[in-house]
């Protein structure tokens, strides 16, 4: 049994991603866990291994739900420079995830893909940029985390001043008790230092 479900993550620079560099690093957690088509560049390569999908895909008949995806708060991007607008460099920011879930032996295994868009500020220049992104999973009945990777986000940036990056993290575990289990667990994301003590946060329900 598998699944693939997608959705959307709050980016850090809202309509237009110049405007990053006057709002921070910070930004609200956000959190996905609605279905959605396989549409998605991201989304394809974690279920299809290419960025095309098969015509008309089927669902299996008994799917496995995937856990929320959060962003850690004040961690959706990391933004480099001075305060003013005019000295930031650069910024890497979380975009568009999607994860597939399965059951593995007993376990509940979650593939995350994550795709991160890098900016260049007044500042800098063309050039290759990265910054440590950590993917964690955590058991929110017990505040604990379970699991934790980082993976280095970012990479080549030309004139065009952006680019988008794409990371497909090694699966995660944790125990898998029946149809609802993702219901315990939930994925944590995070730029830049930290993501080992993600900040509690209420939990929305699906």
């Amino acid at each position: 049994m598998n699944s693939v479900v997608f959705g959307r993550l709050a980016k850090a620079a809202g309509a237009g991603l110049a405007a990053v560099w006057l709002t921070g690093c910070g930004g609200p957690a956000g959190s996905v866990g609605e279905s959605t088509p396989v549409t998605t560049k991201i989304g394809n390569l974690l279920a299809f291994n290419s960025t095309q999908a098969p015509p008309a895909p089927v669902r299996a008949a008994g799917v496995v739900d995937c856990p929320v995806v959060q962003v850690d708060p004040g961690h959706s991007a990391v933004r480099v420079g001075g305060e003013a607008a005019s000295s930031v460099r650069y910024q890497i920011a979380i975009g568009e995830v999607a994860r597939e879930c399965s059951v593995v032996n007993g376990q509940l295994a979650i593939r995350v893909g994550i795709e991160t868009r890098t900016v260049i500020g007044p500042a800098g220049g063309t050039g290759s940029y990265t910054a440590p992104l950590h993917i964690a999973l955590r058991n929110t009945a017990e505040e604990k985390t379970l699991a934790t990777r980082v993976y280095t986000a970012g990479g080549s940036v030309g004139a065009e001043g952006t680019a988008i990056h794409t990371i497909l993290a090694e699966p995660l575990y944790a125990p898998y008790a029946g149809e609802h289990t993702a219901d315990n667990y939930e994925i944590v994301l995070s730029m830049g230092g930290g993501g080992e003590r993600p900040a509690k946060r209420h939990r929305r329900r699906r």
